[in-house]
């Protein structure tokens, strides 16, 4: 095959979805029934062979508890950082965001360092935005998260060292009523 028409053809595989070429170091991504999750973290549990269901089966918690359903997420994309802080609006230095149709977290947390599980980030709590349109926090669901703790409780975390409980603070999905 000639090199021009070899071009020819990557580009018709590029175009049409075959073939992908992801770029050494390019975050990796999957497909969460409708919602792309791209992973930017080398975080522990983002590489563990169970992620996929972990993330899949937090956001179904999440929806769940908000009273939402996978379409509400269709065509959002999730991102994972290992940033410290994600920017929401005026802010440089949230936790997690929802704006339109993305949903930006980090897997650090300021006080514990980086999160060992899915679970223990503010994914529930993003998600809860994308369902209810509530920017101020005014549902008064935001403080009573017990319910998703317990449909998440008593799973794996993961650390460089090895397996360690995922323990869950309720405290990082909780938000103040009425406050921004």
């Amino acid at each position: 095959m000639s090199v021009g028409r070899r071009g020819a053809v990557v580009t018709l595989l590029l175009a049409s979805g075959c073939g992908q070429v992801v770029a050494p170091g390019a975050p990796q991504q999957l497909d969460v029934h409708g919602v792309t999750v791209v992973l930017a973290t080398s975080a522990p549990f983002s590489q563990a062979p169970d992620f996929p269901a972990r993330i899949e089966s937090t956001l179904a918690a999440a929806l769940a508890y908000w009273g939402g359903g996978w379409t509400d997420l269709d065509g959002s994309t999730v991102v994972l950082s290992d940033a410290p802080h994600v920017a929401c609006g005026t802010s440089s230095s949230a936790l997690g965001c929802q704006e339109g149709r993305s949903i930006r977290l980090t897997v650090q947390d300021p006080s514990v360092g980086q999160f060992v599980c899915v679970e223990q980030t503010v994914l529930v709590h993003e998600v809860g935005h994308a369902v209810t349109g509530d920017p101020m926090h005014l549902d008064p669901r935001w403080m009573e998260l017990e319910p998703v703790e317990q449909a998440l409780e008593g799973r794996i975390g993961y650390t460089q060292e090895g397996l360690v409980p995922c323990v869950l603070y309720v405290s990082v999905w909780r938000h103040l009523i009425g406050v921004p």
